[in-house]
C-alpha cells in the first residue's frame, strides 16, 4: 500500500506504520506495543486491542527512522473495529527536535 499524506488537518498526516510503545497514564499495566496507523506533527492513530477512554492522558514512543520520538498525548477518539480499536491521539507535547524529525518524515513521504 503506498503512503500518502491524509487531507483536512491542521498538520498533514502519513499513512505509515511505526512501532510504538503506549502508556496510558491512569493505568498501571505497563504499557503495550502497537503499530502506528498514521502519524503528522500534530497526532498519530493506532490499532489497539483494548478500547482506550477519550480523553485518557498518555506517553508515546514511536520508532520513526532510527530515532524514537517522544510525546505526551490525550485521545481523541476510539473506533470500534473488527478486532479492537482504532485510537486517534493528539499531541500535547513533542520537543522542537522530534517535531522536526516527524515534519522531515511526512514531507518525505516515508511511510515504513
Amino acid at each position: 500500500m503506498p503512503a500518502k499524506a491524509m487531507p483536512q488537518r491542521r498538520f498533514p498526516r502519513l499513512k505509515a506504520e511505526h512501532p510504538v510503545f503506549v502508556e496510558v497514564l491512569a493505568e498501571r499495566s505497563g504499557g503495550e506495543f502497537a503499530r502506528t496507523r498514521s502519524i503528522g506533527e500534530g497526532g498519530c492513530s493506532f490499532h489497539s486491542p483494548e478500547g482506550v477512554g477519550y480523553l485518557s492522558l498518555m506517553k508515546l514512543s514511536i520508532a520513526l527512522q532510527g530515532k524514537v520520538v517522544t510525546a505526551d498525548g490525550r485521545v481523541v477518539y476510539a473506533v470500534r473495529e473488527r478486532e479492537g480499536y482504532e485510537v486517534g491521539v493528539e499531541f500535547l507535547r513533542v520537543s522542537s527536535e522530534d517535531r522536526i524529525h516527524i515534519r522531515s518524515l511526512v514531507a518525505g513521504g516515508a511511510g515504513r
